[in-house]
């Protein structure tokens, strides 16, 4: 039994998958995909399935305006957005041609150009000798002073806004060159140090040449790449010695508490010395200056009492005399009376002196 051709004329119109269509014979080689859509769709805009007898017809469609359609289509999907945090770089023919910022941009559609966004605001951090992390290999350097390390630290990093496209090209995996340019960084620098320099006061220092050192080697090979900072998180002497690092570290703070107190005792004994010396110096100065100024005081009043006496020699000197005799006598406890002068005889002599004495006692006092 021989099966029916559906594209030859047939009288039962029912078998006719194309009523009332020019038939394609199955010999014809120069089958066209246009008249296909065509003999579809109608060769008038009208849809032939419709019955002939009046009957509503379809909408006008032909293969210009499907393909406008579809070149339309085509064409609207270059449209993208990218966002605040964001740059693309497009590329055309798999080559970079521009990079492009926040906004809604175009680029013309497969295959001809294709945009590749990246984050340029997500930090990225970059773990180096961090237990479980890496191979422990990895965290061993050599200090300055011949001793082992076991150093772990910390790279911040994220890609610069304006050289995206030195991110993507310049390196084929810039998260592993940004890892071993840091190790490698990190070992110059502590191989220039000593060990307790680089665990104690050094940190600081350390980590900021790692970052400037690391950074200006990112530069030099254009990786599109800033480096935020460099964070030590252990510094420690390996685990097969760090028994007897810890005691050469408890007898180095002992002498350092020892050379503490020791230049503590000289500064409070080089103090007091100078407070000493600046006593005796201010004595000194105060003793001459009282010297020098009851020099002054005898030496205004001799010439004082030398201007009197040029006036009347006798009555000085007599002045002078009774002066000097009070002096003399004024510690004395004996009274000295003059022939000339008659004793009382219930004089209170004892009471006199007593007072006196009390008088020059108050008087020095």
């Amino acid at each position: 039994m021989s099966s029916k051709n559906p594209w030859e004329s047939s009288d039962n119109k029912e078998e006719d998958p194309w009523k009332g269509k020019k038939k394609v014979s199955d010999t014809d080689s120069s089958f066209d995909i246009f008249d296909k859509i065509e003999h579809f769709f109608g060769k008038n805009g009208v849809d032939s399935n419709n019955n002939s007898d009046g009957g509503v017809s379809a909408p006008s469609f032909s293969w210009k305006t499907a393909a406008a359609v579809v070149g339309a289509l085509y064409f609207a999907s270059g449209f993208y957005q990218v966002q605040h945090d964001e740059r693309g770089v497009v590329l055309r023919f798999g080559k970079w041609v521009r990079t492009v910022g926040p906004g809604l941009q175009y680029v013309i559609p497969y295959p001809f150009e294709e945009a590749i966004l990246r984050k340029v605001t997500t930090v990225k951090q970059i773990d180096i000798g961090a237990f479980f992390k890496g191979p422990q290999e990895e965290s061993l350097m050599l200090t300055g002073d011949s001793n082992l390390a076991n150093i772990s630290f910390s790279v911040l990093w994220k890609v610069r806004e304006n050289a995206v496209e030195d991110y993507l090209f310049n390196a084929k995996t810039p998260e592993v060159t940004v890892r071993a340019v840091a190790e490698s960084v990190m070992r110059e620098i502590v191989g220039q140090q000593l060990f307790s320099y680089v665990q104690t006061e050094g940190r600081d220092e350390v980590q900021r040449l790692a970052k400037e050192n690391l950074q200006a080697l990112m530069d030099e090979y254009k990786m599109g790449v800033d480096i935020l900072r460099v964070e030590l998180q252990r510094v420690e002497p390996p685990l097969s010695v760090v028994d007897a690092f810890r005691d050469v570290e408890r007898a180095q703070a002992e002498q350092q508490s020892e050379k503490n107190k020791a230049e503590a005792y000289d500064r409070d004994t080089r103090a007091r010395t100078r407070g000493l010396v600046a006593e005796k110096i201010n004595n000194g100065e105060s003793q001459k200056r009282t010297i020098i100024e009851t020099a002054k005081g005898s030496v205004a009043r001799f010439l004082s009492a030398y201007s009197q006496y040029k006036l009347a020699p006798e009555i000085v000197t007599k002045r002078l005399y009774i002066d000097t005799m009070k002096d003399i006598y004024k510690d004395i406890d004996k009274i000295v009376v003059d022939e000339g002068v008659k004793a009382v005889p219930y004089l209170p002599l004892n009471e006199l002196m007593k007072n006196k004495s009390q008088e020059n006692q108050e008087i020095k006092s």
